[in-house]
Formats: structure tokens, C-alpha cells, sequence
């Protein structure tokens, strides 16, 4: 599908790309289909798609997976693929995928289950933090992202892209980098480079704990970076100073130094003292 057909299709259903949704589609069918052997999918696999768009990753899916479901926001997509048809096997879901229980739906299809998609920049970041999480339903996902949170979720301790999504990230997946795209292979062409990133979930090795505890520590210790972990946490966190000290983790430090098992630590040894006190 090239660029005039894409634009095309979408005016003849008095559609356009949308700015404010975020949408890129993919500029070329083998794509999808590239996209689809990247992520290794199996016939046994069901797979949860976001962001069908006009189904350039839907149908290539589709003739791999024993099922999909496409979650779709936009009204007009979704009243468009429903008018031009998907293959068998495909459901359209139109809903915000961010409102979705994609756990429960992960369940509900059986596993094996593979997430896929083509995201939409303005909801990637939230999505995959909310997707990376322990004990996942999912075997896999094959996530198409702009390439600076494609860094970010690869990103080291120490490193300036280090944050919350990568010590989510470390914790409970496997990451790696699988195709990096240039603003050429979508419509319309976006302001920033892309890159497919394949993320396995593992299980859960670590002992976290309290999960809440542990989010609101690795938000506040990357809330402000140029603080130390003392000056970020205590003030919004009860205990913390006596985490550090328990933990044996120097208040000095900042959290853009503290790994991923350090950081369970904390919060454990946070959780520790404030139930002590």
C-alpha cells in the first residue's frame, strides 16, 4: 500500500490521519509482514493487536494466529475495517486500549498470547508501563515505538534514558531492539525514527513485595534526578531515610544510579520500618 493509496482510502471515507491520536500507518504490506516473523508467531498463539489502523498488521496476523483481537480508538477505523472486511479469526474491538483490561483479556483468549502493535505515540509510553508488570499473561510482545522510548526501555543504570519504564523493563522482561525504521516507511511521515522492540515477559524470580510501594519509590527517585535519594524520598515517603540506612544504600546517592534489584530492596527495607514504627 503506498502513500496515495493510504491517503486514498482514508478521504474516501472522509477520513485523515490524526495528529492528536498519534497515527503513523505502516507504508508498506511486507512490513506488517516482517513485523509479524520478527516476533516469531506461532499458530498456537492468540494475539491482542493495538491499533489496527487499516489493518496492515491485522491481516498478516491474521494468517499466523488461531485468534486476534484489534482494539481500535478511532470511530472512523474502526467503521472502516468493518465496512471493508478483516480476515476470519479477527474481532474489532473499539475501545480505548488504555481502558482495556489487557490482562483480563490475555486470559479470557487462553494462553499462548502475543501483544502486537503498531502504537500510537501518544499512548506508547503509558502502555508499556502498564504492560510490563510481574506474572504476565502474556508470552510475548512485538511493539512498534518511537525510538527515544525505545532507549528508555532499554536503557542501563547510570545512563541518561534510565528511568521508571526501565526498571520496570529489567524486573520482570527480556528486551531487545529487533528493527530500527526511518519516518519514510510510515503515513503520515513522523518527526522522530521508530524501532520495533520485541519484550519477553519472565516470571516473577524476585521477591517484590509490595508492588504499590515500590512504583512510588521509582517515581519519586526519578522525579526530580538531580537530587539525592534522600532529598527525593523524605519528604513523600515514611521510612525512607531508614530504608537507605537498613537497605545499606547511600542517601547520597541519586536513583538514576540505583539498579532494579536495589531499588526492591528499598522499598522493602521502606516498607520494613514504616511497620516498625
Amino acid at each position: 500500500m503506498v502513500i496515495g493509496s493510504i491517503r486514498d482510502r482514508l478521504a474516501e471515507h472522509g477520513l485523515a490521519p490524526s495528529k492528536a491520536r498519534g497515527q503513523n500507518f505502516l507504508r508498506s504490506p511486507k512490513l506488517g509482514q516482517r513485523l509479524v516473523e520478527l516476533v516469531d508467531l506461532k499458530p498456537e498463539d492468540a494475539v491482542v493487536e493495538i491499533g489496527p489502523g487499516l489493518g496492515g498488521l491485522t491481516r498478516p496476523i491474521a494468517c499466523v494466529a488461531r485468534r486476534t483481537v484489534a482494539i481500535e480508538v478511532d470511530r472512523g477505523l474502526v467503521a472502516l475495517l468493518r465496512q471493508t472486511g478483516l480476515p476470519g479469526g479477527v474481532e474489532l474491538l473499539h475501545a480505548d486500549a488504555l481502558r482495556v483490561d489487557l490482562g483480563a483479556l490475555a486470559r479470557e483468549l487462553g494462553p499462548p498470547v502475543v501483544l502486537l502493535g503498531n502504537l500510537p505515540y501518544r499512548i506508547a509510553g503509558r502502555l508499556l508501563a502498564a504492560v510490563c508488570v510481574p506474572d504476565s499473561p502474556f508470552r510475548r510482545f512485538g511493539l512498534m515505538i518511537q525510538a527515544e522510548l525505545a532507549d528508555r526501555v532499554l536503557a542501563k543504570p547510570g545512563t541518561p534514558a534510565y528511568g521508571p519504564l526501565a526498571v520496570w523493563a529489567r524486573l520482570w522482561t527480556e528486551a531487545r531492539r529487533m528493527l530500527a525504521l526511518g519516518p519514510e516507511e510510515f503515513v503520515p511521515r513522523p518527526k522522530v525514527r521508530s524501532t520495533f522492540v520485541v519484550i519477553d515477559p519472565r516470571p516473577a524470580t524476585v521477591r517484590v513485595g509490595d508492588v504499590g510501594l515500590l512504583r512510588e519509590v521509582v517515581r519519586c527517585a526519578f522525579q526530580h534526578r538531580r537530587k539525592t535519594l534522600r532529598g527525593a524520598l523524605r519528604r513523600r515517603i515514611p521510612g525512607a531515610e531508614a530504608g537507605l540506612r537498613a537497605a545499606g544504600i547511600d542517601p547520597g546517592r541519586r536513583g538514576e544510579t540505583l539498579s532494579e534489584l536495589e531499588f526492591v530492596e528499598l522499598a522493602k527495607a521502606i516498607g520494613r520500618e514504616d511497620r516498625a514504627e
